[in-house]
């Protein structure tokens, strides 16, 4: 499965305390061991990164994070990430422009969005979004 991952889930992964990132029971970890196809975006990149105070640390996660797969959103991305956003309040579901812009790439790219955060499953509902979540994914396994 071709798998965006979603901040959520890697903060999870990698916000761990007095666990290791290697914990079997995080999404994170589950995905990896089962060999999927992880994806990127600059986005989601920076939302990891952000807030991260301890330079070496920094620069180890991006280090790391360099050997997944990245996609970059196009403009006609962001032209109908903002059609969707305005189809998505035409029928009162309000949500942040990144989380669209996100679900996007994701449906752009043919990704299925791994995910915690409830809004991506309100985008789901009402556009062409394929997401997943921990306890479904380890469902199927």
């Amino acid at each position: 499965m071709n798998l965006l991952i979603d901040t959520s889930v890697w903060s999870e992964a990698l916000r761990r305390k007095n666990k290791s990132v290697n914990s079997e029971d995080t999404f994170l970890f589950q995905i990896i061991k089962n060999e999927e196809e992880i994806f990127i975006t600059g986005i989601i990149l920076q939302e990891i990164l952000t807030g991260i105070k301890n330079e070496k640390l920094f620069d180890e996660i991006n280090h790391h994070l360099r050997f997944f797969n990245f996609v970059n959103p196009t403009n006609i991305d962001h032209v109908l990430a903002a059609k969707l956003r305005n189809d998505l309040a035409k029928k009162g579901v309000t949500v942040a422009s990144i989380d669209v812009l996100i679900a996007q790439i994701a449906i752009s790219n043919n990704l299925t969005l791994a995910t915690f955060d409830s809004d991506f499953e309100r985008i789901a509902t009402n556009s062409k979004l394929k997401i997943l979540n921990h306890k479904r994914y380890r469902a199927r396994k």
